[in-house]
């Protein structure tokens, strides 16, 4: 594993030296040795971790520059601390000179008598911050860091909503593009329990996998592994704090995906069946009790400056916690991460959370995803149960599909796909034709055409529509078919359009420049079609 880890001043009455490590592109590999990972999806060999290359820069009052949406960390011996040092209180304040935007993050014990504080940029510029804590050790930490342009395009920030569109910040924390979120996991090939990976191992391949399935959003299950890695029940151990090598290997998994493009979903909790006790209940003081707070603040200072995550709370919610118990959690993560990630549990509308979520298994079909958005308006939605190949023998391949697109046309649904494992689902772990996803994945998220300011239309046409408000876009949809009836009246010009079958891999049909009015458009087979109409541009 690659890091760049840099000496940075910091003033404190005088100047002393603070670490300032900055997470550079992981160049990671993970261990063959292990027969629990799949060498379908993992990589076979383990970099050491002696001799890593260390780059020191002793930087100005202007501080060290970064990338926009690169996290940085920073690290500081303190011998002197008393009590359980993951209870240690210490804050530290990011404020743009600029803007005067700000985030606070705490800091977090790492080992070794180290506390560590981390920041990632969403405004271009400097960025001044300070420390307060009443351990004098910890408190008063003073600098500064220069954010600048990150050059990799396909690097964009956090993941959050515009009313209820999702949305990913991308020049900045103001500028947002139109984002789908496709959930994919495959227990056959990629292992989705946290334990089964280790904290030097690239996504690259998982990720890979992910997008030859048409989406970009890997999954990992954690459960009791917050406090004793390996273990996903709490009758299976009885600490009290954090487990180091449990954030680790998030750290790395989180960073090193989003470093590839990529996104991360979380499922903090399982369900507290007898066979499983995946839960808090059972920790000292159970849900939301000492232990549980505990970790929740660790959490919200080790990743809540990462980009490139999202987490929901469990499964099978209805049957071990309230709906207070998920306001709390939720009030608690969203209160103390300083940076948006979004949060979601199972089934659950609750207020405090950041999405709505839903449990049944469906299948739902595009008007019933329109009533579900339409519920409300200002925050994203999102299908909790794993709409997995065959489950319970209804997602076919036509279906998943279709489903793809119908979400989508509907004002993006987000959703969860893929495979359990064999003797689970029943099924292989393969989808018979891949491409049509990956058409999917192409047309909307590699050109950018799910705009924030699109919504329903069909009023234009016989097929499903979404239209920009400008009338400068417009994308139409329609299954079965060998031909689409489009109304291109109110479009301010005559309009490029192209059309594509989603039945086949991703090729465009150009179909030239169409005037302003009603047109009748037919294709050469019967198909699942998808016309774009206009010039969609990059919001980047």
């Amino acid at each position: 594993m690659l890091k760049k880890q840099v000496w940075m001043g910091i003033h404190k009455n005088q100047s002393f030296a603070l670490f300032f490590i900055l997470l550079g592109f992981f160049s990671l590999a993970c261990s063959g040795e292990n027969s629990a990972m799949p060498e379908s999806c993992l990589p076979t060999q383990q970099s050491a971790q002696a001799g890593i290359p260390l780059t020191r820069i002793g930087i100005d009052e202007d501080g060290t520059s970064v990338q926009m949406w690169h996290a940085s960390e920073f690290s500081k011996a303190n011998n002197t601390w008393d009590g359980n040092p993951f209870d240690l209180q210490a804050s530290v304040t990011f404020k743009h000179r600029e803007s005067g935007a700000s985030h606070t993050t705490d800091m977090f014990y790492s080992g070794d008598n180290i506390w560590k504080f981390r920041f990632t940029g969403t405004k271009l510029g400097v960025w001044s911050f300070e420390s307060s804590s009443p351990d004098i050790d910890l408190d008063g930490l003073k600098g500064s860091v220069s954010v600048i342009k990150n050059p990799n395009p396909d690097i964009s920030g956090f993941l959050v909503h515009s009313d209820n569109k999702y949305a990913l910040q991308t020049k900045d924390q103001d500028s947002l593009q139109g984002y789908l979120l496709n959930v994919y996991m495959n227990e056959e090939t990629c292992p989705s329990y946290i334990e089964e990976w280790g904290e030097n191992q690239d996504t690259s391949q998982y990720l890979e996998e992910a997008r030859s399935n048409g989406t970009e959003v890997i999954f990992f299950h954690i459960n009791n592994n917050w406090l004793k890695f390996g273990e996903k029940s709490y009758v299976k151990h009885d600490n009290v704090n954090p487990d180091l090598k449990t954030f680790k290997v998030l750290d790395s998994l989180i960073f090193n995906t989003h470093q590839q493009g990529g996104r991360v979903v979380l499922w903090a909790w399982g369900d507290d069946a007898k066979n499983r006790k995946w839960t808090p209940t059972g920790v000292l003081g159970g849900i939301n009790g000492e232990v549980d707070l505990r970790l929740q603040r660790y959490i919200a200072a080790r990743l809540g400056p990462l980009p490139g995550w999202s987490m929901g709370y469990g499964f099978d919610l209805q049957e071990w916690v309230t709906e207070e118990e998920i306001r709390v959690w939720a009030n608690n993560l969203s209160n103390m991460m300083g940076w948006p990630h979004l949060l979601w549990a199972r089934g659950r509308k609750n207020p405090s959370l950041s999405v709505i979520s839903y449990s049944l298994l469906g299948p739902f079909m595009y008007s019933d995803t329109v009533q579900l958005l339409d519920k409300d308006l200002q925050r994203p939605h999102f299908f909790g149960e794993r709409f997995t190949y065959k489950r319970n023998g209804i997602f076919t391949m036509d279906l998943t599909r279709r489903l793809f697109w119908q979400y989508t046309m509907a004002g993006g649904m987000g959703s969860f796909w893929g495979f359990f494992n064999k003797e689970y689902g029943k099924a292989d772990p393969l989808y018979p034709n891949p491409e049509q996803l990956r058409t999917h994945y192409s047309f909307w998220h590699s050109k950018k055409r799910f705009l924030l300011d699109m919504n329903r239309a069909n009023h234009l046409s016989d097929a499903y529509v979404l239209a920009s408000k400008n009338n400068k876009n417009l994308v139409a949809y329609k299954e079965d078919t060998d031909f689409i009836e489009i109304d291109l009246s109110n479009m301010p010009t005559p309009s490029q359009v192209i059309a594509v079958n989603t039945k086949n891999e991703y090729k465009e049909i150009n179909l030239g420049a169409l005037a302003a009015k009603k047109h009748t458009i037919r294709f050469s087979v019967m198909s699942d079609w998808a016309l774009a109409v206009g010039s969609f541009r990059d919001e980047r």
